[in-house]
């Protein structure tokens, strides 16, 4: 009966759902590694649930209404053994437990420079759906990043999904770029923030918030490297040229003017205009 129910577990995404929401502790401070994709939050994740023995929630919305949007695109195309769920499964039991001042949430959220994750995310999503035509040429992809809004959408996360869920208004905090992370102290919520930029000092940040005696490692990743489209990414990166008007709304934004110094959000600029030599 209990090897019946395991592959009808593996085959039904309705049963392997109950089961890992089953699996989940109910009780305690949560700790969340709440962020945008493609900032670094994975490496982040794994470092602390390594550091702590502790699970680490690792999700992307806590929206409900998107969160359902986001199931319903996911179920429309998933397979068994349902790789990738588990971030819309954990942001549903979150959701049972919403932050509060009687109950607040220890939470972590990455930030990156937001065309290099706009880019990074899109080459993600396209991977999973397939690259736009037989053989996009990097103006071809250009045009469909730009076309779908991507490097629209890390400027707005804050505000559409960070502020609803905690009240709290990150891009209001006093940020130092040159540090590279601040903690925010709030009734909903104790958060570290951390730029995927300046993770060489995660180590020493982690283990401060966290409270532990020493630091808290975190191994380089870079996931697009193994990726089956890493060498159209690659490529795209050494062609792609922006226009200037997209790049400068993108850096005049709060979000990239509070987490970038004027020098660093001129040089970005630059990688994206000229392209890489010339930074």
């Amino acid at each position: 009966m209990r090897e019946m129910a395991g592959r009808l577990a593996g085959r039904s995404y309705v049963v392997s759902k109950r089961i890992a929401l089953a699996r989940m502790p109910g009780h305690g401070t949560p700790l969340v590694v709440f962020s945008m994709g493609k900032t670094g939050s994975t490496a982040i994740a794994r470092a602390v649930q390594d550091a702590t023995g502790r699970r680490v929630f690792q999700v992307f919305r806590l929206d409900r209404e998107r969160l359902v949007q986001a199931e319903g695109r996911y179920r429309a195309g998933a397979r068994p053994p349902f790789p990738g769920a588990m971030h819309l499964w954990e942001s549903e039991h979150l959701l049972r437990r919403p932050p509060s001042a009687a109950a607040p949430w220890t939470v972590i959220t990455t930030v990156r420079e937001p065309i290099a994750q706009a880019v990074s995310a899109f080459f993600h999503a396209s991977g999973r759906r397939g690259l736009p035509g037989d053989d996009p040429t990097p103006g071809a992809l250009t045009e469909t990043l730009l076309g779908e809004g991507w490097v629209r959408t890390p400027l707005r996360w804050f505000d559409r999904e960070f502020a609803p869920a905690f009240g709290i208004d990150v891009l209001s905090t006093p940020f130092e770029p040159e540090l590279g992370h601040v903690v925010v102290e709030a009734p909903t919520a104790r958060v570290l923030v951390i730029r995927q930029e300046s993770l060489a000092g995660a180590p020493d940040a982690l283990a401060r918030f966290l409270g532990r005696p020493a630091p808290v490692p975190v191994p380089a990743r870079n996931e697009a490297i193994s990726k089956e489209y890493a060498g159209r990414y690659r490529e795209f990166l050494t062609a792609v040229r922006l226009p200037a008007e997209v790049v400068d709304q993108a850096y005049a934004s709060r979000y990239a003017r509070r987490f970038y110094a004027d020098s660093e959000l001129e040089r970005f600029r630059l990688r994206w205009t000229k392209g890489s030599e010339a930074v």
